[in-house]
């Protein structure tokens, strides 16, 4: 690690320090192919307008109009514009030096803001934030400041300049957080969509919990966690939820005898089938054949997964 990184213990253990601007500029960039090259200090890259690719010793990372990218200290990296599709960029470098007077620390951010103090721990090269058009203010309002001048300026650009850059970095922190769990969320959507779609693709078959949890790659007890959470039911509850539902279509649409159901929804037992049913609906397969409740149309009735995860 760098001995000026961001993540660098030092800042918050050896003394109070707080961020400090070591650079700042506009500028408009068209049909430009920067050498690798790295820096000192931090940095932040957002897109006022148009397009850009950014890369890095370890990745590629196009980058539009309201992107932000945080790259910490000696990290390589190049700039990438294409002819014919100029890009407007506002660069900001930043390091730490000891606070002098009431100044927010970096020791103050870790220790009252439990997402900034998780961002230090995740030690992340390079932070992309999509589609934040919100923190141009706050970096104009930086860049505002860092351009005033005039007598007697200095000590009060000092101290508004400090509180918008600890402003900027907890608000990234927040939204890595928040983007942190979206991610996370979604990958669970994908598991239990899946884990729905493979009960419904083999529901006719002796399935278990087990058998849908090797089909996802998952541990059954987390996949069980996440379905119930999800779905809000067990991986069983649903199975059994949905073999009704088809033994109920059968009974109603089709002549297979009562005592062949059974086989028709991966039930081994027409015992134990007739047990559920009846348990399920309050009425045993034959008065639900014999009924004239059945729903007009099945074809409306039939479970679908589509909205439900």
């Amino acid at each position: 690690m760098s001995s000026n990184s961001f993540y660098d213990a030092k800042w918050r253990e050896s003394g109070e320090f707080r961020p400090k601007i070591v650079a700042y500029y506009y500028k408009q960039w068209e049909d430009f192919h920067m050498g690798f090259h790295q820096h000192d200090w931090a940095e932040f890259m957002y897109v006022i307008s148009g397009n850009c690719t950014v890369e890095t010793n370890k990745e590629v990372i196009a980058m539009r109009k309201g992107d932000l990218i945080m790259l910490d200290a000696e990290v390589p990296h190049r700039l990438i514009v294409e002819s014919g599709s100029p890009c407007r960029m506002l660069n900001v470098e930043f390091g730490f030096q000891p606070c002098e007077g009431i100044y927010p620390s970096m020791n103050q951010l870790s220790s009252h803001n439990p997402m900034f103090a998780r961002l230090l721990e995740q030690r992340l090269d390079t932070i992309v934030l999509r589609d934040y058009e919100d923190i141009q203010v706050n970096l104009r309002n930086l860049v505002f400041e860092l351009d005033l001048g005039g007598e007697g300026a200095e000590r009060g650009r000092e101290m508004m300049t400090n509180l918008l850059m600890s402003q900027l970095l907890v608000r990234v922190a927040r939204l890595v957080a928040v983007e942190s769990k979206n991610s996370a969320e979604r990958q669970i959507h994908h598991y239990v969509r899946h884990a729905a779609e493979y009960i419904h693709q083999y529901y006719d078959t002796a399935i278990q919990a087990k058998d849908i949890a090797a089909a996802v790659n998952l541990h059954p007890v987390y996949l069980q966690r996440i379905f119930k959470a999800n779905m809000n039911k067990t991986i069983n509850e649903y199975l059994v939820d949905l073999r009704i539902d088809k033994a109920k279509m059968l009974l109603a649409r089709t002549d297979v005898p009562i005592i062949e159901v059974a086989d028709h929804i991966g039930l081994n037992s027409r015992q134990y089938f007739s047990m559920l049913f009846k348990k399920m609906t309050g009425i045993s397969p034959a008065e639900f054949r014999n009924s004239k409740k059945t729903i007009t149309s099945w074809t409306d009735y039939e479970v679908e997964i589509v909205d439900k995860i």
